[in-house]
């Protein structure tokens, strides 16, 4: 049952970020880091490994994670929606600072001695510095959430990272 209740909270906070994103095309220059609208990097952190991110408008984009675990023995995936609710005013022609939140999911592959699967709902919250003449993104995230598999606990992940930008 809680389970479900998750699950549905989840899903009315992806419609909010659904309808405060507009569904008009937009110019190519309001995506990301130098125009652009997929990124792959490294994240450093909990967990450890690749990330991806893709913008689907200005301000709403997918992000993924698949890395390893190192404080729970696992192997890590995690994906997220994510929406940028303002750009941080800077006094500059070369960086902008958009801050964003979310909400996605957590699923470990256990590599201890129980082999259990973790499955987590996340809200990450972040920094991102992007460059306006470069492909470059430099990222700070953390991302507390509620761990329902094996048990119900508090979860924490988070890192730094940077994306490249094609």
């Amino acid at each position: 049952m809680k389970t479900r209740k998750w699950v549905s909270w989840m899903l009315v906070l992806g419609s909010f970020v659904m309808m405060g994103s507009n569904g008009v095309a937009e110019t190519p220059s309001s995506y990301g880091p130098k125009s652009k609208r997929f990124g792959v990097g490294l994240h450093l952190g909990e967990p450890t490994g690749f990330t991806v991110k893709g913008y689907l408008t200005r301000r709403l984009g997918l992000d993924g994670i698949a890395a390893w675990s190192f404080t729970e023995d696992a192997f890590t995936l995690i994906g997220d929606v994510t929406y940028k609710f303002l750009d941080i005013p800077v006094d500059s022609n070369t960086v902008t600072l958009p801050f964003y939140a979310g909400a996605g999911f957590k699923l470990g592959v256990d590599a201890g001695p129980g082999d259990d699967t973790i499955f987590a709902v996340r809200v990450p919250v972040g920094l991102a510095v992007q460059w306006v003449k470069h492909p470059i993104e430099i990222f700070f995230e953390l991302a507390p959430g509620v761990a329902m598999a094996p048990d119900t606990d508090f979860d924490l992940t988070g890192g730094i990272g940077a994306r490249f930008y094609f």
